[in-house]
């Protein structure tokens, strides 16, 4: 099996997106406990938290990169919102 091939495997498969989409979860979730500790701690803001958020969506080059930070960013906001 090609590289090329390999990859698109991967692409169509429900099992490696899923996996991913569980990675993304828990990372979120750990990356906005963290968040909301300092928020509590009143060592960040709600503005200093969005701001980073939106820069974590700035295009780096990489499409898969940037959109797994988009994703990501998704995920963590969505968190630090439902903890407040």
């Amino acid at each position: 099996m090609s590289m090329r091939e390999f990859e698109q495997y991967l692409k169509n498969s429900d099992f490696f997106a899923d996996t991913i989409n569980a990675h993304r979860v828990a990372t979120a979730q750990v990356v906005a406990s963290f968040a909301l500790l300092l928020k509590q701690e009143g060592k960040v803001t709600d503005d200093q938290l969005r701001r980073l958020l939106r820069r974590l969506e700035d295009a780096t080059g990489s499409p898969s990169i940037d959109g797994g930070r988009r994703l990501l960013a998704v995920r963590i906001e969505d968190a630090v919102k439902g903890g407040q």
